[in-house]
Order: structure tokens, then C-alpha cells, then sequence
């Protein structure tokens, strides 16, 4: 079953400069926030939307909670219309928030935590019995009791996380998590994501525009750009899609100097530099594409005119330039 199902979702906001544009309705202009996203997510699954800013992400986030509705389109969570089963589907899900204003904070990280406990109809022991593990959860136990306006940004964080837990949700949608966070927190909210809540058997949907974050967190991600889903799968697949070489990198002793020439024909290999490094070996920095037929090719060329191979190492396509290409493969529209 899957978690997560939409079809041509779309969501479009009226376009406004004062209060005379709330009055001409007919001659008003729409912004298309999300434009015709088809998807689907499964059960358990850690998936990522991956965008710039602008590009539609906590729109589209904000459909899936029933917190926005759609003009067009369907979208079902476990099996639940977004639109016609609201309250059903707000008791599944829980979103977890970089906004920090949303919090109390003369209050404490505790009495905060009871206030939303409260909205989701927990209250007496059950309530403390939840919000005693989650702060446990994630090692705020200790700080519980503090005002949040006294919490760094890293604990913040983590306290909305808490929030987003509360209800139990069988979805949780995190939205920016490591927003304005020094690396050492960044890495600590995604070692908990990762490690606490994705083992729970629960589906996490993750917007995001940092690409470390996205590549070590999701099984897969959906590029987007202006609305749209600009591609979609996950690393491995994207690379395959957008990959055009791989760049290969060889550390080679005895090379005969006739043998560049050789090794640039054969065909695969785009490119070839040859340089020395500290011990007078030769290294071979090369372009090459079909890494399955072109490498043994080069290895046994290389090793047959009787140079040694001390080491091999080829290079992935970076996460940055797969985002950037998928996302200058389509001009924006225009609106």
C-alpha cells in the first residue's frame, strides 16, 4: 500500500498588490504554486523533495496535511482524500516545522509540548507518559523544564520534532529541519531522523534544499523546480538519467610514453591528461563514459605494455550537478 498517492495535483495563489485586487476577481492573476504532480510513496519509505526556494515544496507538503487544499487534482494518504477526509487524514499525519514562532516562548519546552498534546486530545498521564519519552528520544530530558525563548536554534529544532511525534503519526512530514543550524546540529536532527524515527516504521517526507542532507537521509528524491517534478528516483537512478561521464583517475609507474596515444582511442574515452606526481609516477586523469566496456579495456592495455597500476579511482556524478542539470533541462514558464 502505498503511504503517499497524488495525480495532477496542482495549486495555484492569487496574485495581489493591494486591497483594490480582492475586488476584480475576473482580471486577477494566479501564481501556480505546484503544477500537475503525479507520485506515489510507499510505506516506510524516506522520500525527499529537493528544490530552490520558490519551487513549490512546503506547498506541496502543506496539501498532503490537509492544511491547504488543492484547485485541481487528487491526493490520498494511506488511502485517506486530502480534501474529503480532512480530519482523518490531520490524525495521521504529523509536520514538523522550522517556524519558530509557532511556540510559546515564555513558556517552557514541557508546558509547550502539553499545550499541542492537549490539541491532539492527550492529556493527564498519557500525555506526560508521551512527552517524558520523546523528550528522552531526543536528549532533551534535561532542558525540559527551561523557557523556550532560553533553547539554542539545535534545541528548538529538536522540540518541534517532539511536537511532530506527539500524535504518533503513521506519515511525518519535515519541512527544513536543519534550517540555521551549525553543522554539528545539522548532522545530529538527521542522525535522529535516520536512526529514531524511519526505524519506527514510519514514512517520512522530507523538503529540503540542502543536497548533503537529501543524499543522506531519502531512499529517493523528486527534483523540483517552479511547480513541477523536474525529475525523480533515487541517487543512482538520477545519475544514470543525468550522468553524461564518470571521471577516472589512475595512478600508473612505467608508462611508455607512446601509450597515451593509444589509450585516447579507444572509444569510451573522452578525455585523457597526463601529469607526474611526488614519486614519479604517471597519473591519468580521464573522461570516460560505459565504465563496464571502456576500464578493462584500459587496464589491459595499460598493464600489457608492462606498466604498473597502483590505483584506480572513479568518481560519481556530485549530487550538485545532477540538481543542476535536471533543473536547467526546462526554461522556467512563464506566468
Amino acid at each position: 500500500m502505498n503511504a503517499i498517492k497524488t495525480i495532477d495535483l496542482t495549486k495555484k495563489f492569487p496574485r495581489t498588490s493591494g486591497y483594490r485586487d480582492l475586488f476584480h476577481l475576473r482580471s486577477r492573476k494566479w501564481i501556480t504554486a505546484v503544477d500537475k504532480v503525479s507520485l506515489e510513496i510507499g510505506e516506510g519509505e524516506f522520500f525527499g523533495f529537493l528544490g530552490p526556494n520558490g519551487a513549490g515544496k512546503t506547498t506541496f507538503i502543506k496539501m498532503l496535511c490537509s492544511l491547504v487544499f488543492p484547485n485541481s487534482g487528487a491526493a490520498y494518504v494511506l488511502g485517506h482524500d486530502v480534501t474529503r477526509e480532512e480530519q482523518t487524514v490531520k490524525g495521521l499525519v504529523g509536520l514538523v516545522s522550522s517556524e519558530e514562532r509557532s511556540f510559546f516562548w515564555r513558556l517552557t519546552g514541557r508546558e509547550n509540548l502539553k499545550f499541542y498534546a492537549a490539541l491532539y486530545q492527550l492529556s493527564g498521564r498519557a500525555a506526560n507518559r508521551r512527552i517524558d519519552e520523546l523528550l528522552h528520544l531526543v536528549g532533551l530530558e534535561n532542558e525540559a523544564d527551561m523557557r523556550f525563548q532560553n533553547y539554542s536554534t539545535g534545541m528548538r529544532q529538536k522540540l518541534a520534532i517532539v511536537r511532530g511525534l506527539l500524535s504518533e503519526p503513521r506519515v511525518l512530514f519535515v519541512d527544513e529541519p536543519t534550517r540555521s543550524l551549525d553543522p554539528v546540529s545539522a548532522q545530529a536532527v538527521r542522525a535522529f531522523l535516520k536512526e529514531k524515527v524511519v526505524n519506527r516504521e514510519k514514512t517520512v517526507v522530507l523538503a529540503t534544499h540542502n543536497l548533503t542532507e537529501a543524499e543522506q537521509l531519502c531512499d529517493r528524491l523528486a527534483i523540483m523546480d517552479h511547480g513541477h517534478v523536474a525529475a525523480m528516483g533515487t541517487v543512482k537512478e538520477l545519475r544514470s538519467l543525468f550522468q553524461t561521464h564518470e571521471d577516472c583517475h589512475l595512478e600508473v609507474g612505467n608508462l611508455p610514453g607512446e601509450l597515451l596515444a593509444r589509450l585516447t582511442e579507444i572509444e569510451g574515452v573522452l578525455e585523457c591528461n597526463l601529469s607526474k606526481n611526488g614519486n614519479e609516477n604517471s597519473i591519468l586523469d580521464m573522461k570516460i563514459v560505459n565504465r563496464e566496456a571502456v576500464l578493462p579495456r584500459l587496464l589491459g592495455l595499460i598493464m600489457g605494455s608492462g606498466a604498473q597500476v597502483y590505483n584506480c579511482q572513479l568518481n560519481d556524478m556530485p549530487l550538485e550537478e545532477i540538481f543542476t542539470y535536471a533543473l536547467g533541462k526546462r526554461a522556467p514558464e512563464k506566468r
